[in-house]
């Protein structure tokens, strides 16, 4: 009876001490500059129970003539009933130039630029910066941060963007002086090269940045998983163009203009080759011109949610998807966005 009772009192006690962590919350990125989500987004919000809302407010970004500091764009509001009606987080994303080179004095005035901007957008409880800093502007970037939070309400919990280098190499890159992070799992491909590969997410290529990678993080991490698709296009064996998706593929496999190349590649990128000029999102292509397709099926999503497990996420993390704007047009649904959730942490 005193082993059967010892062996109940060991089992609860590692019951305990190994509390199952919280299901994830779902969350998505509104990435457009206009914010007025269709019938079909809100429909997926509403279906998945999704009441966060990551919203970009700023671009940031140097002045190519100048090299002036400045907004290259702002976030049109017009749907200000949807607003209210979630929590929103105002996002800016600032690029890494700005912080290479800029003077004390200006890293304040950003900060205080950026603050009174997000005024605009209150209340809110959470602020976040995307910004993919490197070893040489994380002094820049960490002093910014440090000037922003004492600009926001101080109640404010300031949030920052890791990529997967940052999250793998905190000694080379540190750990922003932030209350969380959001731990951006995609964008593992090179996009300067023309390979089969799947460059928004490849498995082969997020286990290396797992492997060896801290067991763990400095801050609480959510994480972010993608649901968009782009074409690189490369001309004369360099890359010239960035189109964003959805693409019209059944148009392009019937209309004459591309030829379409095989791979064995098992998570493959679709390659293409222009045979007579055509547009495409708005861009001329010439023929020659070799197209990089990547997309992120149902498939590959919930394998990026397998490898997902091994990550160091917080216990009450969020899932938040990139992007609302294309995820209805990519026909991800309800039902196999909180199978990805789930998946995640089983």
């Amino acid at each position: 009876m005193k082993l059967l009772l010892s062996i109940f009192c060991g089992l609860c006690w590692i019951a305990c001490s190994n509390p199952v962590p919280k299901p994830l919350t779902p969350a998505f990125y509104c990435w457009e500059t206009v914010f007025k989500p269709d019938s079909a987004a809100i429909s997926l919000l509403d279906s998945t129970s999704c009441n966060i809302l990551y919203i970009k407010i700023l671009d940031i970004g140097k002045n190519a003539s100048s090299g002036a500091i400045e907004p290259y764009s702002r976030l049109e509001l017009r749907d200000s009933a949807l607003w209210q009606s979630r929590q929103i987080i105002p996002c800016v994303f600032i690029t890494n130039e700005v912080f290479d080179g800029i003077s004390p004095e200006k890293k304040e005035w950003l900060a205080g630029k950026i603050a009174a901007a997000a005024k605009d957008f209150a209340p809110f409880k959470e602020f976040q910066v995307d910004c993919d800093w490197t070893a040489g502007t994380r002094q820049a970037y960490f002093l910014f941060l440090n000037h922003l939070r004492k600009q926001l309400p101080q109640s404010t919990t300031l949030s920052a963007t890791i990529r997967l280098h940052q999250y793998k190499f905190p000694q080379n890159t540190g750990v922003p002086p932030v209350d969380r992070g959001m731990l951006m799992f995609y964008n593992t491909g090179d996009v300067d090269e023309e390979s089969e590969r799947n460059s928004i997410f490849h498995p082969a290529e997020a286990q290396k940045y797992l492997n060896g990678a801290p067991k763990k993080y400095a801050i609480p991490l959510d994480l972010a998983l993608p649901l968009f698709s782009w074409a690189q296009v490369f001309r004369e064996g360099e890359l010239w163009k960035i189109i964003p998706g959805p693409l019209p593929l059944a148009e392009m496999r019937s209309g004459g203009k591309y030829l379409e190349h095989t791979t064995l590649e098992p998570f493959p990128a679709q390659l293409w080759e222009v045979q007579d000029g055509t547009f495409l999102g708005g861009h001329y292509l010439r023929p020659g011109d070799r197209l990089r397709v990547s997309a992120i099926p149902e498939t590959l999503l919930l394998e990026s949610a397998r490898l997902a497990r091994q990550l160091d996420l917080a216990d009450d993390a969020r899932l938040a998807f990139f992007h609302l704007g294309i995820a209805p047009k990519e026909y991800y649904s309800a039902q196999k966005l909180d199978q990805v959730c789930k998946t995640v942490r089983n």
